[in-house]
């Protein structure tokens, strides 16, 4: 089917952490040259108009790809509304190609394809994030960078990303901002219509938001697992609008 997929196999856990989470470790990708997208767009129109019907009556931007690298991420900007008022980033591209999922996961097939998004506070600034040299994070360039960078996280790595995967930020959790306690990512699912989409080929394409974490938080759930993580947000009504400087539930 895809060229750069024959003969690959999928990365497999090195351990199970105490709180039953597979534990993947990844060496940097070896570089192959560009390889330029063998698929564009498979789902662009049907994701667009999906989230058009989750986020009505929101003013829509699309930040595109200039140079793709084996997939074409562009990064969608919804603009706050007068009764939700957040910005929706989300991608489209991540699901052009199957993620390695393994087969033994009871309906592995419905698995393999997703898209990220995130929600943002209003004091978000979408212009001069666009503004800003994207190879470096800052304030305001972090959600798109990252958004893209785990786009390609599980084709780059043959893995595949889910619901309660965590991705720190590097070996040594690297603060996403200097100034930050958040250095790691967490993909929640939901069910309904902000959890997938049924496309017209019949394939399923999965969403999954992206919330920032701590690396006592990420630890937290390696240890104790997603639910119990959960039930400390829960607790102290961490709201789901990405708050990059809030602090660590968990010291």
């Amino acid at each position: 089917m895809f060229g750069w997929l024959k003969n690959k196999k999928a990365a497999e856990p090195v351990e199970t952490s105490p709180g039953g989470s597979a534990i993947y470790k990844y060496d940097e990708p070896q570089k192959e040259g560009l390889r330029m997208p063998e698929a564009v767009g498979v789902y662009a129109e049907e994701i667009e108009a999906h989230f058009a019907t989750l986020y009505p009556d929101r003013a829509h931007n699309v930040l595109h790809e200039m140079i793709s690298d084996l997939i074409h991420v562009d990064v969608h900007i919804l603009r706050p509304s007068a009764e939700e008022a957040f910005f929706v980033i989300y991608t489209t591209g991540m699901s052009d190609l199957p993620m390695c999922v393994p087969d033994a996961m009871p309906g592995a097939d419905t698995y393999k394809h997703a898209e990220l998004f995130m929600y943002l506070p209003p004091t978000w600034d979408p212009q001069k994030a666009l503004e800003m040299d994207g190879d470096q994070p800052n304030e305001n360039f972090w959600p798109i960078s990252f958004i893209k960078y785990l786009a390609r996280f599980p084709h780059e790595c043959r893995t595949w990303l889910g619901e309660g995967h965590t991705i720190p930020n590097g070996p040594d959790y690297v603060p996403i901002l200097p100034s930050s306690q958040m250095s790691a990512f967490v993909l929640l699912g939901f069910q309904g219509e902000l959890g997938e989409m049924q496309a017209k080929d019949g394939q399923m394409v999965r969403f999954y938001m992206l919330q920032p974490l701590s690396r006592a938080e990420t630890e937290y759930k390696l240890q104790h697992g997603m639910n119990a993580l959960m039930a400390r947000f829960e607790e102290k009504d961490v709201p789901l609008v990405a708050d990059i400087n809030r602090k660590s539930l968990i010291y």
